[in-house]
């Protein structure tokens, strides 16, 4: 296999770094990128983190699933990317800082755009439309905490495309408890979105964990993060094994309800707890002073919903969503469920 200036021969894992844009200045903003080529034929699975620098439980979990994947064993090929936004690590920021653009939001990119462009083009072509499916590792960040698979809602929800049955499996089939479709464009943006599904792609994205639940938490997410890669690999049938799951249910919710900052900055305090039913016009959370207690703002909930395992918590600044609510949409089986997919 080869991406971009990067090959592997099948039985070989080869890391290198992928040629990305010049910046006016000269720095290269190259993407550090693992090839396993399976000793077999098979699909192709990408696993990325860090595309938003602050959001790293996915790196962690990527490079312990490449300290262990052997290509002999394998049937098909997995790349690997566990930083995909080096700038955005380096200076612990969430998009990139030479333009100021979320590079996810940019695909497919553009050859002689912005930075940012610049880098969703050469990554979309290279890495992204060579792949089968593509697992997009996100995480709370700094101030919020995450637990669960989030997928883009259908097109037609009365007649899935086959890429929608297969993203409906695999986001199952990762292991998580909870999972939840979104409207079209409310996160990646809707021209990614079509230019992901247009190249072949089936994209999911797991939110694991996040600043607040990092002492609680940390270890275990990152634990399920690399089990839920291992668990894709077995659902694609590049190898061999049962699925390693939290229980043997998952609970898929429509997530209507996504409740953003005011525009005040300031100690964000939530009113509810994850699993709790809020009724539309309850009060959902405050934004506080942080100085003198003193209540600015308060954030209502929008529509009758249960609060999904997502939300700020804590220092909230910026442009952000603060609280995710949603209805159950179905409760799938994980026991009497084929979560295999054929490519």
């Amino acid at each position: 296999m080869r991406v971009g200036n990067l090959s592997a021969q099948p039985g070989e894992h080869t890391f290198g770094y992928l040629t990305g844009p010049r910046s006016r200045s000269g720095i290269t903003v190259d993407v550090p990128v693992h090839l396993f080529a399976g000793s077999e034929p098979g699909p192709t699975l990408l696993i990325e983190a860090a595309v938003h620098g602050t959001e790293l439980y996915g790196t962690t979990a990527i490079l312990d699933v490449v300290q262990k994947l052997d290509p002999h064993s394998l049937r098909g090929n997995v790349i690997a990317v566990p930083v995909l936004n080096r700038v955005g690590f380096d200076l612990q920021e969430r998009g990139l800082k030479m333009d100021g653009k979320d590079i996810l939001k940019q695909f497919p990119g553009r050859p002689n755009g912005t930075l940012s462009e610049q880098l969703a083009h050469i990554y979309f072509h290279e890495v992204v439309a060579q792949s089968n499916v593509m697992i997009d590792f996100h995480a709370g960040g700094r101030t919020a905490y995450e637990r669960y698979v989030c997928f883009t809602a259908d097109r037609d929800p009365a007649n899935p495309n086959p890429i929608e049955v297969k993203r409906h499996k695999l986001s199952v089939a990762f292991g998580l408890d909870a999972a939840g479709y979104f409207p079209r464009g409310i996160f990646a943006g809707g021209e990614t979105e079509d230019a992901i599904e247009a190249a072949g792609v089936v994209h999911f994205t797991p939110e694991l964990g996040g600043g607040t639940g990092w002492y609680a938490n940390g270890m275990e997410n990152i634990r399920d993060a690399e089990r839920g890669i291992w668990n894709t690999l077995k659902a694609m049938q590049m190898i061999d094994g049962a699925l390693e799951t939290d229980g043997d249910h998952c609970t898929i919710y429509n997530a209507c309800v996504v409740l953003w900052k005011p525009a005040h900055d300031g100690l964000f305090v939530r009113k509810k707890e994850f699993g709790e039913f809020v009724e539309k016009d309850e009060i959902y959370g405050t934004i506080q002073d942080p100085y003198t207690g003193q209540e600015l703002a308060h954030l209502y909930n929008t529509a009758d919903a249960i609060v999904i395992p997502s939300g700020q918590n804590w220092p909230t600044v910026g442009s952000t969503s603060v609280g995710i609510l949603g209805v159950v949409d179905r409760v799938v089986n994980l026991r009497e469920t084929d979560l295999t997919v054929t490519f």
